[in-house]
């Protein structure tokens, strides 16, 4: 915006994993869309941060899962001609059933704040024939660390299902979706003034992914993971990202706006928030003036998520969006 001093540019964030997560990926990845990419940068004047949120600077503890004592999958079901039939390796099928088994926090020694980098490396695989063949994806953009989503073409392939319901979660969510949901439960959870929470449930006519609720019985907070069907992977139906779904962030706006309690936006990362706020801004119906310019800073990580709460957002006093959170400073906040 016009007004913004550039001496308060945001300067690359470091992370203490990035040394044990990082590698050299040749396969397609969610991590940052082409649409999301802008070069335009702008900042805003630095103000007081939000106290319950870690800044997106805090380094992060290094946890890799690595000495845990994880759970190895048996391969009951995974016959020679079954294998054979879907073109895997046992071992290709036990590592899939793992990783359903994990979005169904049913693999023994894993949770979901942990990659599944740990997952992967107990077994032989080849994960680029599993990703050609349409049974797995791989997730990054998600603070370095590596998470995969078993597709139903998969889970007949391992003979395993993945699980839905109000402690699941939506059968059709992603794994990080599920990320999201389990971190921000665990921060609520955390806090002296919530008493519980409660994850995917209905309200306004559709499904909430997570509801706070106060010790003096009063709504807290309504989260919403991602925003409806964000996610940086390929539609099947069209080939193009869901990202551009901006009619299901706007139904998510509304939900939220005839809530009572804050309005909070969890996402992966700067370019999903970025996706946020151009669907509310592109909007007809709803009143949300924040400039293109700051958008495109924000995706280009100039401008802090903690100064655009501060700064931009909270003024605003918008009843379907008090702040936008991402899942690393979540993850910082439980740490």
């Amino acid at each position: 915006m016009s007004g913004e001093d550039p001496s308060n540019t945001h300067t690359e964030e470091t992370d203490s994993e990035s040394d044990v997560e990082e590698e050299v990926n040749p396969y397609p990845v969610d991590d940052v869309p082409p649409c999301l990419r802008n070069p335009t940068p702008s900042s805003g004047a630095e103000i007081l941060i939000d106290s319950r949120f870690e800044t997106e600077s805090h380094t992060e503890k290094q946890i890799t899962g690595s000495d845990l004592p994880l759970g190895i999958v048996s391969d009951v079901a995974l016959t020679s001609d079954h294998v054979s039939e879907y073109g895997i390796t046992v071992d290709e099928g036990r590592f899939m059933r793992a990783v359903v088994k994990a979005v169904n926090r049913e693999l023994e020694g894993y949770d979901l704040t942990l990659s599944m980098r740990c997952i992967r490396d107990k077994y032989e695989i080849d994960e680029g024939k599993l990703l050609e063949l349409g049974y797995l994806k791989r997730h990054t953009g998600v603070a370095r660390r590596i998470y995969y989503s078993v597709t139903p073409a998969g889970q007949d392939a391992c003979r395993t299902k993945k699980k839905q319901g109000i402690a699941v979660g939506d059968i059709g969510a992603d794994t990080p979706h599920r990320v999201g949901v389990e971190l921000a439960k665990r921060y609520y959870e955390s806090l002296d003034e919530v008493q519980f929470v409660e994850p995917t449930v209905r309200e306004n006519g559709t499904v909430a992914d997570l509801i706070v609720n106060g010790r003096d019985h009063s709504r807290y907070a309504i989260v919403e993971i991602e925003g409806g069907r964000i996610t940086a992977d390929e539609d099947g139906s069209n080939g193009s990202p869901g990202v551009n779904d901006y009619d299901s962030i706007r139904s998510d706006y509304w939900m939220m706006a005839r809530s009572s309690g804050d309005s909070v936006w969890l996402v992966r990362n700067y370019e999903i928030a970025g996706c946020v706020l151009r669907a509310l801004r592109s909007s007809d119906d709803i009143d949300f003036t924040v400039s293109i310019d700051l958008i495109k800073s924000v995706e280009n990580k100039d401008v802090p998520i903690e100064r655009l709460n501060t700064n931009h957002i909270s003024p605003l006093q918008d009843d379907g969006i008090s702040e936008i959170a991402t899942f690393k400073q979540f993850r910082n906040r439980i740490s």
